[in-house]
């Protein structure tokens, strides 16, 4: 859908992309988080993704900073693809 959108809308101006976060500690969870540390202890941060985390990649995408940046989904979730085998 993000690719979709990029192509249909980026030829008016707009950018669409889409941040994937991955296990987040928010307050809503909190009663959870060993569960969460664990889940993250093999990625390469080692620790859960902050809300601000995900704050700072929508800013980012959202700044002239990434205005050739169309139709991509941008993790943000400690490198979770890095410890996957292919």
């Amino acid at each position: 859908m993000t690719r979709a959108w990029a192509a249909e809308y980026g030829t008016r101006g707009v950018r669409v992309n889409t941040v994937a976060p991955g296990a987040t500690a928010t307050r809503g969870n909190s009663t959870q988080s060993d569960q969460l540390v664990e889940m993250t202890k093999g990625t390469p941060a080692g620790i859960p993704v902050r809300p601000i985390d995900i704050a700072n990649a929508v800013r980012f995408l959202a700044s002239d900073e990434a205005e050739f940046i169309h139709g991509t989904a941008l993790d943000v979730d400690g490198g979770i693809p890095a410890t996957r085998l292919c």
